[in-house]
């Protein structure tokens, strides 16, 4: 009861955030804008740093401090004294736009059209060696599959460092998903929260993104457990040396099958991220449990 009590207050606040988008005005001068898109207009100037999380930012004035969208798009037409950062988004630097320090993105790209001035560094993480357009059937995309084998790759080269970790996990994962699923669903929440906050006011941009790509890697470990969980169960009679390998196949292949119908593929990524979040807090991704049973 308690499990389906916390999932409750977990959605209602997850809801509650996303249809109540708001903007802060920190220090006198930073601006954060959370779950909505933030226009600044020409003449407009910023004085400190301008945040937005969930959502793009468009610059036609002037930013005098750093500029980061985190799950959105920055588009400069104006100017930026400072860097300007995108998390899981693109940076496009208009023409005549000037950027002062460096323009990154991290899992996007940076484009920059004729006549605009980036002063100090590009640089990106988008793999730009898969073709448009191509396709392998028509709801599968050449750049679809090549993602879903990376990740898998990923996942076993998780399996390969952190076996026992993932063992504790994959076992942990099994019992209270609802229980689970509350948890997760609260550290995503606290996390969206937390990190603008912590990228203007004490940590800086650049520990920030460190801190993001760590909460990344966390998700990956602890998604690696749940697709193994979830291949055990429809699998359990494989057994031997390499059936931890087998039952992931089997649980990423079936997750990633569904994401072809909508609405229920959606719903199922959404559901084994969050509650591998939740094994991932519950167990101190998987260390928790190696102490308990050490003692």
């Amino acid at each position: 009861m308690k499990s389906k009590n916390l999932i409750y207050i977990a959605l209602l606040a997850i809801t509650l955030l996303m249809f109540s988008a708001f903007s802060l005005d920190i220090n006198n001068g930073d601006n954060i804008t959370i779950f909505d898109n933030e226009v600044i207009p020409s003449g407009d100037i910023v004085s400190g740093d301008a945040v937005t999380v969930f959502g793009n930012l468009e610059i036609k004035g002037a930013v005098r401090g750093d500029v980061v969208a985190v799950f959105g798009n920055v588009d400069l037409y104006g100017e930026a004294n400072g860097d300007i950062v995108a998390v899981f988004g693109n940076v496009n630097v208009h023409k005549d736009a000037v950027v002062g320090g460096d323009a990154v993105g991290v899992f996007g790209s940076v484009n920059r059209e004729q006549g605009a001035v980036v002063r100090g560094e590009v640089a990106d993480t988008k793999a730009g060696f898969i073709p448009k357009g191509f396709d392998v059937i028509p709801s599968i995309s050449f750049g679809s599959v090549i993602g879903m084998m990376v990740v898998y790759g990923l996942s076993c080269l998780v399996i390969l460092i952190l076996p026992d970790r993932v063992r504790q996990m994959v076992h942990s994962s099994q019992r209270g998903i609802g229980r689970l699923l509350g948890i997760g669903l609260l550290v995503m929440l606290i996390f969206i929260l937390l990190i603008p906050v912590l990228m203007i006011t004490i940590i800086g941009i650049i520990p920030a993104i460190l801190l993001i790509f760590a909460f990344m890697l966390v998700a990956l470990i602890s998604t690696t457990a749940v697709y193994i969980a979830l291949g055990q169960r429809i699998a359990a009679a494989v057994e031997g040396r390499n059936a931890v390998y087998i039952h992931l196949l089997i649980g990423f292949v079936v997750v990633n099958a569904l994401g072809m119908i909508p609405m229920l593929g959606a719903l199922a990524a959404i559901t084994v991220f969050f509650v591998g979040l939740g094994v991932a807090f519950d167990t101190r991704v998987g260390g928790l449990l190696m102490r308990k049973k050490a003692l």
